[in-house]
């Protein structure tokens, strides 16, 4: 006995790292067996000794078919039309009625800025308007007694000239005369340079009221279109300034998905190029898009490029930030594809049936990639011409004899 212990112990003593992985082949090869009892489709009966006999096994042979081959890229969804709203006048946020998720219609009150200095300057400008406009009544008054004198001054001018000519009056009452019309036409003519200058008044008063108004309606920060407010920067009592953002907004109507795409591809995608993009939520799931913006500058640290996808209008589900993946056609390769329903799950592993030439069941762990409608492609485990089991997977195990069905 204790001889048997020496020479065990001897034994057991080889380099460490080989011993363990002696133990894990045997333990591999343990689940392996144990996987072939236990199917998460329920399809394993219990090991026997004899292994049973299946009857009607219906199978498929498989083989390279073309199919097409895709690149992809990564990116990030966002809105065709994000604005960061800003005020355009300074001055404290006295509300701010809405919260971030909020959807907003277009005009729709985004905050109000205290208007009480702006007020204050358009009632000045006002004030300026009505002062002007009452200069100018006083100005068209002195334009029509400076006019109603010019036209008696002419008139008088032309009857004493004609006397003059006669020789009735001397030609000192004749230039007092012609000095009284010159002096009448100054007057007219002042007037009338009074008048413009009114009125240049009047309209600069006018530009100072409409720019008051101008400001007055700006202290109330109003949505340019219709959205969702994502961000709320400030809150009611900051300061406003000119510029600075303080909401967010969101147009939900249109999405894009903004892809980093690798330069080797940078010929391939092309604007107007149909593609699809696979988003996490809900995963899988694959969405028709176009290129709408091919970005033909690449990033010298990442070499990729930027290709933005538009996405079909109205979806609700899309949201900015989320993340994506486009998928692109590069041309065609031979993939080696079986049915779907061929695949089965066995200890958290894709599985699928061999039926080998002399129709024993073998279980055969795959690698599986793409999926094709109701096929997938198989990246490892089986070769070309390989008998794939189809039906009736639930009474297969390993190592069974089948009997294919005619």
């Amino acid at each position: 006995m204790t001889g048997k212990r020496r020479r065990t112990g001897r034994i057991g003593r080889p380099a460490g790292k080989y011993a363990a992985q002696g133990i894990g082949i045997v333990l591999l090869a343990g689940i392996v067996v144990g996987m072939a009892g236990c199917g998460e489709k329920g399809m394993h009966g219990p090991a026997t000794a004899e292994k049973p006999l299946v009857t009607g096994v219906e199978f498929v042979t498989v083989g390279s078919v073309p199919r097409e081959r895709f690149g992809e890229a990564v990116g990030t969804v966002r809105a065709n039309n994000i604005a960061a709203v800003a005020p355009q006048v300074m001055g404290r946020i006295i509300s701010l009625p809405v919260t971030e998720g909020v959807r907003v219609g277009k005009g729709a009150l985004l905050a109000t800025i205290d208007d009480t200095a702006i007020r204050a300057q358009l009632m000045a400008a006002e004030a300026m308007v009505a002062e002007a406009e009452a200069g100018r009544e006083e100005v068209e008054r002195a334009i029509a007694q400076a006019e109603a004198g010019k036209t008696l001054a002419e008139k008088t001018y032309e009857r004493f000239r004609k006397l003059h000519e006669e020789k009735v009056i001397t030609p000192q009452e004749f230039d007092e005369v012609e000095v009284k019309r010159t002096v009448a036409v100054k007057d007219y003519e002042r007037s009338l340079d009074k008048r413009a200058q009114v009125v240049a008044k009047i309209a600069q008063a006018k530009a100072q009221a409409g720019a008051a108004r101008a400001m007055l309606s700006y202290t109330r920060v109003t949505a340019p279109f219709p959205g969702v407010v994502t961000e709320k920067k400030v809150d009611a009592g900051s300061m406003a300034v000119p510029g600075v953002p303080i909401v967010v907004l969101e147009d939900t109507g249109r999405y894009r998905l903004e892809a980093s795409v690798p330069e080797t591809y940078i010929g391939t995608l092309k604007v107007g190029s149909r593609v699809w993009v696979v988003l996490g939520t809900p995963p899988g799931k694959e969405i028709p898009g176009t290129i709408s913006e091919v970005v033909p500058q690449v990033d010298p640290e990442s070499r990729t490029f930027t290709a933005k996808v538009d996405l079909p209008a109205g979806g609700q589900r899309f949201r900015t930030g989320m993340f994506g993946r486009v998928l692109f056609p590069t041309g065609k390769e031979d993939l080696l594809v079986v049915p779907q329903k061929a695949i089965s799950r066995v200890g958290g592993y894709d599985a699928l049936y061999t039926v080998t030439a002399d129709n024993v069941a073998r279980l055969v762990m795959v690698t599986t990639g793409k999926a094709f409608g109701d096929e997938v492609e198989i990246l490892s485990g089986i070769e070309p011409g390989a008998r794939v089991a189809i039906s009736p997977l639930e009474k297969l195990v390993d190592g069974a004899r089948v009997e294919v069905r005619k």
